[in-house]
């Protein structure tokens, strides 16, 4: 073992390390810093002119041989303004470099290429290695990016540990089918990139309009985020470290009754019912007061650490990265760890060819509850809120207290054995030959495999399990994609003013899908779990299916430009996906935009206004083929039949989904007009955006009758509309040797609507209220000229007072909730509900201010969203059953109250969806605050080896402004639905929390 790791390790030695060669002239040596001071790895120092050149180490320092006194010195590096030097009698020469206040040269990735950010076209924004640094505590990338690109939203789905986080890019497209970007980690194509580590990035591309996602047609409709990783760069190895640890605290506890309060309005409540009181003597006598939220929750932690080397020399240069990500869940028994590492390298073979690989490991686990939008028993949040606090949560035994033949819900915390293994490796390779000058080839071939495990135990301690003597499952799912890519690049100047760059290539995608699913019951142990499930003596469930997908492409792109000042790039993908039926199987998406560079433009000479000034604007189709497989497939499931009372049962094949061979593509037609404008030598720099989308085609579910054998039968038969304006604002508002000061502000306003919906208006309707209290009450719904996840219902009015007699609603009595009878029918019907709130939010803000004082540094951060509604689900129940607000309810003495009576939920109109429990979620968060320090080398020489060293501290969600009276109005809960239609619901979310960490930076 000692030997294969000395052998790996003189390995990575080989590839950082940098010949030396014995040259004759003069020697010169020096440090090259930046504004701070800090030396500065990897730039080059060239003699010009000759051959003779060095890099910088990783503290900044570089040694070469000039041939003479009269020899000049190049000093350059990305991101920093370059100089040159001469070296007459010198044999020392440090240099300052400034960094390039030039932002329109900054290389920007776009789809199977790069391009200068002044060339662009489309609407791409761009997010920087620093600002993801800023991001705080985050476990996904889609936390990092929250706030930090226009028309971007990002909502955290369950503040759980790694819990999922929703992106959405200039609204939502679809009703059946998901929202979520497309994700190009390194020009690898992934269904999911948010698992990345965010110190492995580089930096972030988010391509918004269909000029620029036209080149990934059919998936291109919900946008792309590009994501580069970082990669090794010529000069002496870097090794950084990079740790923090913290805690996070409950935001805020929910206000409950204690155990006396509780005894005596559950009797109150059995008493107005003609029930006997719950409670005995005894009972009221009893001291027990469980606070079972306490119980259950905790002060919880997190950590990272992460350790990378990068270096190499100008053949070859390899990243290496290793991160450990640790939360402790607030809730018990909630942790989530995840181990990853990542391996980049690159190679130049010779003049011409340059090759490299990149790969990728990932393992988490995690233990995972059922919560989040559910009241099922086994919901240990629903439990905790409205569990009763005069029992006890053990018995004198020790073992779990019980009442009325029921668990109790810290038994269901902690009992049940909920654990989730995923396991994740990408591996991709490339090879890139320069054919001719101006013209390469690039092969891009890459695998990607992932496996995840679910395993549940239910034991005997509780009641359910011990019904069943135990009951295990297992879950395994593996998924496969293989996907190669080849295409060419040619790139070519004619006559100095006409600049063409053209794009051809094939893809061919090829993924793999298994699950395994197997549940039993009847064990004489629970030492097993769902590790033994033979042990089990009664199979109650078992699934398995395989599925398998394949794409293939054409794509092209051409970009001119002429004089640099007009611009125009032509996009056309071609699709074909075995998700649709061969005559509608193939799809093409097209693309055009044009651009005009005024600032370049001679009359602008002497304009003492714009420092730059560009209009741009773009028109393309793409496509949404993220839909489940076989669709359109008559598909059949097994089932039973006997030919009468004493036969058999003869097992067969029943058809379970109704074919539809004319099924094709969700189509997306937008057109985006932008402006980027600079000011002051671009240290003012505003983006401005309008687009309008329209999706067509829409899948959807429409019901047939009955003689079909089926309830319904996915469709193309409807349209959405998105249009929305974005902004963007960079200031430099300070900048000297001293000091800094930047900015940046995004806003963006999107509204939805659907067009048309199969001709009729399409009404999605929940078969019962979120808890499940009263049928046939809608939750949301869609109309056309409507928007999606619209909230729906009565118009609250108040308390029906005492002696008072409300017509509209006969069968209520003092103290029921009163509904407007909108329609002036004289009664309370399904007629008077309306629209009463809608769930997503029209404008999203991110507001940034970056302070950098000699090695101080401090970040403030704000994110908001404004034009949501919420319904609170948990004030409603807290109201009727364990809150303190229950105190408050409407009694004979109590007539002056908008809180109804005592029981009221279980009468006629008790649990109707209403106005009363609709919430403006609209909020401002200090989202993130972060204070560091760098100490000067001076200070930590007795660190050997060390060559920079940050200490900072993080504070994350520090506090909200808002008048939603839940503890978090950005949560977003859905139950057992379809999350594009029915968001909005604020109902058993995982507690928010705000966090604390203490971190440190070491470079080597």
């Amino acid at each position: 073992m000692k030997s294969k790791f000395l052998l790996f390790s003189l390995l990575i030695t080989f590839l950082l390390s940098i010949e030396g060669y014995a040259q004759t002239g003069i020697k010169v040596s020096g440090k090259v810093s930046d504004a701070k001071g800090e030396g500065i790895p990897g730039v080059s120092v060239k003699v010009k002119g000759g051959k003779v050149g060095a890099l910088t180490d990783g503290s900044g320092n570089y040694a070469l041989t000039a041939p003479d006194a009269q020899s000049i010195l190049q000093f350059s590096f990305i991101g920093f303004d370059s100089q040159e030097f001469a070296v007459g009698s010198k044999t020392q020469i440090n240099v300052t470099l400034k960094e390039s206040q030039n932002d329109l040269e900054q290389v920007v990735v776009v789809g199977y290429g790069t391009s200068k950010k002044k060339d662009l076209t489309g609407a791409i924004s761009s997010i920087s290695k620093e600002s993801l640094n800023l991001g705080g505590v985050t476990s996904n990338v889609a936390q990092a990016i929250q706030g930090r690109a226009s028309g971007v939203q990002v909502s955290q789905a369950s503040s759980a540990p790694g819990g999922s986080t929703l992106i959405r890019i200039r609204g939502g497209n679809s009703i059946k089918s998901t929202n979520e970007p497309l994700y190009v980690v390194d020009g690898f194509i992934t269904d999911n990139g948010k698992d990345i580590a965010p110190s492995d990035i580089e930096d972030i591309q988010i391509l918004k309009d269909a000029s620029a996602t036209a080149i990934y047609g059919s998936r291109g409709a919900n946008g792309v985020v590009m994501i580069t990783t970082k990669r090794g760069k010529a000069g002496k190895s870097v090794v950084e470290l990079e740790s923090y640890y913290g805690t996070q605290r409950i935001k805020e506890k929910p206000e409950l009754m204690n155990a006396t309060d509780y005894k005596a309005i559950t009797n109150a409540k059995a008493i107005e019912q003609g029930n006997p009181p719950e409670y005995t003597a005894a009972d009221l006598a009893s001291t027990t007061n469980t606070d079972w939220f306490s119980l259950a929750t905790r002060n919880a932690s997190v950590q990272s650490h992460n350790l990378s080397i990068t270096g190499g020399n100008e053949d070859t240069r390899i990243s290496i990265s290793g991160n450990y990500f640790g939360q402790v869940g607030a809730l018990k028994k909630t942790d989530f760890n995840r181990y990853s590492g990542r391996f980049n390298i690159d190679h130049k073979v010779s003049k011409r060819f340059t090759t490299g690989a990149n790969i990728y490991a990932a393992r988490s686990f995690s233990e995972f509850k059922t919560y989040d939008g559910n009241i099922v028993p086994s919901n240990v949040l629903y439990g905790i809120l409205f569990s009763s606090p005069a029992i006890a949560p053990y018995n004198a035994d020790g073992t779990y207290a019980r009442r009325n033949g029921r668990d109790n819900p810290l038994a269901w915390l902690l009992e049940p054995t909920n654990d989730r293994y995923n396991n994740k490796m990408t591996a991709n390779i490339f090879g890139e030959l320069q054919i001719i000058d101006g013209l390469n080839l690039r092969v891009n071939a890459g695998t990607e495999f992932s496996a995840t495990k679910e395993g549940t135990y239910l034991p005997t301690t509780l009641v359910s399990g011990e019904k069943v003597k135990g009951q295990a499952s297992v879950n395994e799912v593996n998924a496969t994609r293989n996907l190669i890519e080849t295409y060419l690049n040619y790139k070519k100047v004619f006559n100095g003013i006409h600049s063409f760059a053209a794009l051809a290539g094939f893809s061919y995608q090829f993924d793999q899908n298994e699950r395994h699913y197997t549940q039993v019951q009847n064990f004489t142990t629970d030492k097993y779990l769902y590790n033994n499930l033979s042990a089990g003596a009664e199979r109650i469930g078992a699934i398995t299916n395989k599925e398998e997908e394949i794409r293939y492409s054409y794509f092209g792109r051409l970009n001119y430009a002429l004089k640099d000042k007009y611009l125009a790039t032509f996009t056309l993908r071609q699709d074909a996906s075995s998700k649709f039926p061969t005559k509608n199987r193939v799809g093409y998406f097209p693309s055009g935009s044009l651009a005009w560079r005024v600032s370049d433009e001679e009359f602008m000479k002497n304009n003492t206004v714009f420092s730059n000034l560009k209009v741009r604007a773009g028109y393309g189709v793409t496509g949404n083929d993220r839909i489940a497989n076989y669709i359109y497939m008559s598909t059949y499931g097994p089932t039973g039949v006997s030919l009468s009372e004493e036969s058999d049962l003869y097992g067969g094949l029943v058809a379970t989904r109704l074919p539809n061979p004319d099924l094709k593509w969700e189509s997306n037609y937008q057109f985006d007009a932008g402006i980027d404008m600079g000011f002051l030598n671009d240290r003012i720099n505003v983006t401005a955006d309008y687009y309008h989308k329209t999706t067509t085609d829409l899948l959807l579910d429409i019901p047939v009758p009955q003689e079909f054998g089926f309830t319904v039968q996915t469709v193309n038969a409807g349209e959405l509309q998105n249009q929305g304006v974005e902004l963007s604002i960079n200031t430099r508002n300070v900048e000297t040797d001293n000091m800094t000061w930047n900015t940046t502000l995004n806003i963006a306003y999107n509204k939805q609507k659907a067009t048309d919906l199969f001709g009729r208006p399409y009404i999605i309707s929940q078969t019962s209220n979120p808890d499940g209290s009263v049928p046939a009450a809608d939750f949301t719904k869609l109309v056309v000229g409507r928007e999606l996840s619209e909230l729906y219902g009565y118009v609250y009015d108040g308390v029906i007072k005492t002696d008072e007699v409300y017509a509209p609603q006969p069968l209520s009595k003092p103290g029921d909730p009163k509904y407007k009878d909108l329609n002036g029918d004289g009664a309370i019907t399904a007629d008077d509900r309306q629209i009463l709130g809608n769930a997503y939010p029209h404008y999203v803000l991110g507001f940034n201010n970056s302070f950098t004082y000699k090695g101080f540094e401090l970040g403030v951060f704000f994110q908001g969203a404004f034009g949501a509604d919420l319904y609170n689900m948990n004030r409603l129940l807290l109201e009727t059953y364990t809150g303190t607000d229950a105190l408050q309810r409407w009694t004979p003495q109590n007539n002056n109250t908008d809180i109804p009576r005592n029981g009221y939920f279980t009468s006629k109109y008790g649990g109707y969806i209403n106005s009363r429990f609709v919430e403006n979620a609209s909020y401002v968060k200090l989202k993130n605050l972060t204070i560091g320090y760098n100490i000067p080398t001076s200070k930590i020489g007795f660190l050997k080896g060390v060559s920079k060293a940050k200490i900072y501290f993080t504070a994350q969600d520090i506090f909200t402004i808002t008048n939603y009276s839940g503890p978090d109005p950005e949560v977003s809960t859905n139950d057992a639905g379809n999350s594009n239609l029915r968001a909005g619901l604020d109902f058993n979310a995982y507690p928010a929390y705000r966090s604390f960490t203490l971190g440190l930076k070491l470079n080597f």
